[in-house]
């Protein structure tokens, strides 16, 4: 069952994630996020309801489009943890910006995350996030387990690797 319920946090939160961010698509990105959202962390290190970081994102997302930047995002999980309407993930994510061809840089981040399923539905209810111990994420990153790779977890966790 846990398998299963890997596989639609992928399809409701973690692939239309990827897209609404390589897209630039602040709707569709906030529509991942339940109205409970807590969002705490981030290079500001802030503690922000739903309101204030839809805000702060259709920003961003502005500003990288209107620059003609670009944004992806990818994922690799180190713990995932799920039950039938909830869910706990930890691992680190990597963010490649590129303002033009010459200049593409790539950041790393550890994350966490927790969402409900309500009315069928699976919502990022807390996202935490950091950049602490940066110097080892690219190596911890490629490490972790890639976010299709859900049998992995079969289990309820892998053995944490430190994040």
């Amino acid at each position: 069952m846990e398998i299963d319920l890997l596989r639609q946090l992928n399809d409701q939160i973690w692939h239309p994630f990827r897209l609404a961010y390589a897209k630039l698509d602040a709707p569709a990105f906030l529509d991942l996020y339940a109205p409970e959202l807590i969002r705490a962390g981030g290079p500001a290190k802030q503690v922000l309801g739903l309101a204030e970081y839809s805000d702060q994102i259709e920003d961003w997302f502005a500003e990288l489009a209107n620059r003609g930047s670009s944004v992806t995002i990818a994922f690799r999980f180190v713990e995932r943890i799920a039950s039938r309407d909830l869910a706990s993930e930890r691992g680190i994510f990597q963010i490649v910006s590129k303002r033009s061809e010459n200049d593409e840089r790539t950041f790393y981040g550890r994350f966490h995350t927790c969402a409900r399923r309500t009315d069928g539905r699976w919502r990022i209810c807390m996202d935490y996030d950091t950049d602490e111990r940066s110097a080892t994420l690219e190596e911890e990153f490629l490490a972790a387990v890639d976010v299709d790779d859900v049998e992995v977890f079969g289990t309820g966790a892998v053995s944490d690797s430190g994040a």
